[in-house]
């Protein structure tokens, strides 16, 4: 009964090590304080979140480093996540990670929920196709600055796409609600605010 006590005690006291809280410094640069005393400028999270790649053309675009894969509930299909930015918007794309053929066209849409009860709806705007390849673009130009901000600005509780399944013989809508952990919904948060800002 001590040995479980014990254990119990030191995973919630490493929990409580890796809580981060956000301020601001008297001169207004926005840091990450940390329960362990340490602390980083947010800034420099963009700078380990994402990378520039520039072309010979002299565009350039920014990348997140590394996908965000959301695995969700045990047992239900995960979200894979790319964030990135180009000239005129930033680019959001979320493929399923499943085996099944799940198609996407013009009308499909995701509906994001937030840690707070709000929401937003995106539509697709990538080419139709059966990967289960969600697109879309952010920003101004684009007609959906509040939702870009709302995504900069907000944790992820979840995010629900109405996929079409076929097979030879049928097609049936499915949607599938993926519930993202702490840790992933702030990587989306702090890459989309990255990627705003630049």
């Amino acid at each position: 009964m001590r040995l479980f006590i014990y254990l119990l005690l030191c995973l919630f006291t490493s929990m409580a090590a890796y809580s981060q809280i956000e301020a601001k410094t008297k001169d207004g640069r926005e840091v990450i304080l940390n329960k362990n005393g340490t602390w980083i400028y947010t800034d420099s999270l963009c700078n380990f979140f994402t990378h520039t790649k520039t072309y010979t053309n002299g565009k350039s675009v920014i990348y997140a480093n590394n996908t965000i894969k959301v695995k969700g509930e045990e047992g239900k299909t995960g979200l894979e996540i790319m964030l990135l930015k180009t000239s005129q918007s930033i680019v959001m794309n979320i493929t399923i990670l499943d085996k099944d053929i799940w198609c996407v066209n013009k009308e499909t849409r995701a509906n994001i929920t937030f840690t707070d009860g709000r929401k937003i709806e995106l539509q697709n705007m990538g080419e139709d196709n059966c990967r289960g390849n969600f697109s879309c673009f952010l920003g101004n130009i684009m007609g959906n600055k509040k939702e870009l901000e709302k995504l900069s600005k907000k944790l992820i509780k979840s995010i629900s796409i109405s996929y079409t399944i076929n097979n030879s013989e049928t097609s049936v809508t499915n949607t599938v609600e993926t519930f993202f952990n702490t840790g992933e919904a702030y990587r989306v948060k702090t890459i989309t605010e990255c990627l705003s800002d630049k």
